[in-house]
């Protein structure tokens, strides 16, 4: 008798359950965001550490407080051994933002490597240096502004490096593009803060790093908080096998036309080739795993992304949305077969180079004339593993 009415409350449970979407668990299956508490300009002025909060936020945030403006970013890096020189790399990046979400964005480096992104009219448009452009849709809704992000992140990754051997001074109010600006003097500490650990086994070598040298000067804006110019200049030691280096990096970013929007066009019909797509298995995994294990797919700021399906005819079924007619999810693994095209592909000539070209997390090195397609990857954060035997990397990844 016990046994029987256990399980009749058990199938009277079940009955009453509903399934929730990942997005309406904030915290259990995806992490709720936590909102971002403003800059205090004021506190910037003489606080490194404020400093810093105010140039690691994503570009979104500069954008987002200006308004359409052209943003460029110079940044160059040399090791040394001794007197020797072991690698040097520099290279340019520049944003010209449209109306909306459109933009365009072009990096280029001194090793004649190179990417360009452009996103208008919903549609991704990246192609390497010296090749065609690939046309796509964007494998979720956040990927062309991630693109357009980490065109700018040459100013957080230098800042980042020089950090803990800088001091800050308030150097009054200066206008730039129209706006009202903090002049923040960056120098030299006499007393040298402590590298932060590492958890990242190629970022060990920044936990014993010296910072030698750093000048240069930052003016934040006065009321939204965000960098306007940034010029930094400066030398840190590390040692790698036993043999004693030096790294000077220095970077120079600005914005300017504050409020004008650029003019961006889409490629022509000549210059962009048929993209062919591939399989999506961490989509099916999350699609199929919703309530059960947080999404792989990530934000910037790591928060996990709600799963996507996608319907029978190739669309995306955005969150909130319900299949109109007899549209239905698409079955795990039937979108994408590898060998067709993505229909927002404008012509349908011969493609011109491998499957996913231009999505973020193809291999370094995209935009080698004659190399394998990497469009859209644009230049990695510093931190990654130095290696003075080597070249510098010639995507444009700092050390």
């Amino acid at each position: 008798m016990i046994r029987f009415a256990l399980l009749v409350l058990c199938a009277a449970a079940c009955g009453r359950s509903r399934s929730v979407q990942d997005q309406d668990l904030p915290g259990l299956v995806v992490e709720a965001r936590k909102p971002e508490a403003p800059i205090d300009v004021a506190r910037a002025a003489r606080d490194p550490v404020e400093l810093g909060r105010a140039l690691a936020r994503p570009y979104r945030v500069i954008l987002a407080a200006l308004g359409p403006h052209t943003a460029g970013v110079n940044s160059s890096i040399t090791v040394t051994e001794g007197d020797k020189p072991v690698s040097e790399l520099s290279d340019h990046a520049q944003i010209d933002n449209g109306t909306g979400d459109t933009y365009h964005a072009i990096y280029s480096n001194s090793a004649d490597y190179g990417r360009e992104t452009t996103f208008v009219e919903g549609t991704l448009y990246l192609r390497p240096r010296y090749q065609r452009w690939h046309a796509r849709d964007p494998e979720t809704p956040d990927e062309p502004a991630e693109l357009r992000d980490r065109y700018f992140e040459a100013v957080a990754a230098t800042w980042d490096l020089l950090a803990p051997g800088a001091e800050v001074a308030d150097r009054g109010t200066l206008e730039v593009g129209g706006r009202a600006g903090r002049k923040i003097e960056i120098a030299h500490a006499a007393d040298a803060r402590d590298p932060a650990a590492e958890p990242l086994a190629q970022r060990k070598w920044r936990e014993a790093r010296s910072v030698d040298d750093v000048t240069g000067e930052v003016v934040l804006d006065a009321e939204r908080g965000v960098p306007l110019a940034v010029k930094l200049t400066g030398r840190i030691g590390f040692t790698r096998d036993g043999r004693r280096f030096a790294m000077k990096v220095s970077v120079d970013g600005a914005v300017s036309g504050i409020g004008t929007a650029a003019m961006v066009l889409p490629p022509s019909d000549g210059e962009v080739v048929a993209t062919p797509e591939r399989r999506r298995e961490v989509d099916d995994r999350d699609y199929l795993l919703q309530g059960i294990a947080p999404p792989l797919r990530r934000n910037p700021d790591g928060t996990a992304i709600p799963p996507t399906p996608r319907l029978d005819s190739g669309e995306l079924l955005r969150p909130g949305e319900t299949p109109t007619g007899g549209a239905r999810p698409a079955a795990p693994g039937a979108t994408g077969t590898g060998d067709k095209s993505a229909p927002s592909a404008r012509p349908t000539g011969k493609p011109g180079g491998p499957a996913g070209a231009g999505k973020p997390g193809d291999p370094a090195g995209a935009g080698k004339p004659g190399g394998p397609a990497g469009a859209g990857k644009p230049p990695a954060r510093s931190g990654d593993t130095p290696n003075p035997a080597r070249r510098a990397n010639q995507d444009g990844a700092k050390p």
